[in-house]
């Protein structure tokens, strides 16, 4: 993206005390938006939105728990208030601890995966629809997963259907929320090379990925960031209710 491409512009990033989150604020910052570095990670928040302060940015950390409704209308309420706008907001927080077949998925993990994938999606849409309507502009972008997407590789049922979930939502409100100026879209990233994923996976899983994958590796953050903000951009004004396949090709084996 090219610097000043988000100037003037104000962003909201959950999830953005590592990985993809991460490179999208210090991206948005970085095109001259003022970035709002959400996490429920206060020592990783508060260092990430440091660090691109002393880059020149313009950043804040918010600690929110995005699965609590208070605090995340809080969170986002108090930024557009203090940026006077709310142009973006990005929902990078997610994911799941470890593998498990459906089978040996614990009834009382359900809800857990579930609610941080997909009802915090729910809440940050539900704080952040009305005031890109008072502002006739908006872009909003979700994380989702090529899990949701492909069923070639294995993935936790819960983390499967909540990312799916995040796909039925990116359509229901990019329908509602189209004629007030705001688009509403999705990523759907395969294997990333974060420190949260690595961790998860063995050796041996990763040198599947790279053997099942037609580039031949992993993704890093920045390149998933790309897609992201391109659908944060004035270009992509035209494109909404889309997932947007960041895969390395994987889906089309």
């Amino acid at each position: 993206m090219s610097q000043g491409k988000f100037e003037g512009q104000s962003a909201f990033v959950t999830g953005a005390a590592t990985g993809i989150g991460e490179s999208c604020a210090r991206k948005l910052a970085g095109g001259g938006a003022s970035v709002a570095v959400c996490d429920i990670d206060e020592e990783g928040g508060a260092r990430i939105a440091e660090s691109i302060r002393n880059e020149g940015g313009r950043a804040g950390f918010i600690r929110a728990d995005l699965t609590d409704w208070e605090q995340v209308r809080t969170a986002v309420e108090g930024f557009q208030h203090e940026q006077g706008r709310l142009d973006i907001a990005i929902h990078s927080a997610g994911g799941f601890p470890r593998y498990l077949s459906l089978l040996d998925c614990p009834v009382e993990a359900w809800d857990l995966v579930v609610d941080s994938n997909l009802k915090t999606m729910f809440y940050l849409l539900k704080a952040a629809a009305p005031l890109m309507i008072e502002g006739g502009y908006g872009r909003f972008v979700s994380l989702s997963s090529m899990a949701a997407r492909s069923g070639v590789n294995p993935n936790p049922p819960h983390y499967t259907a909540a990312k799916a979930g995040v796909l039925g939502l990116t359509r229901q409100a990019a329908r509602e929320l189209g004629p007030h100026g705001i688009t509403v879209n999705a990523v759907a990233p395969a294997n990333v090379r974060t420190p949260r994923t690595v961790k998860i996976r063995t050796e041996e899983r990763i040198r599947h990925i790279e053997r099942t994958t037609p580039v031949g590796r992993l993704s890093e953050p920045d390149e998933i960031a790309e897609a992201v903000l391109f659908l944060c951009s004035p270009e992509a004004s035209y494109i909404t209710g889309v997932t947007l396949d960041a895969n390395g090709g994987a889906t089309m084996v």
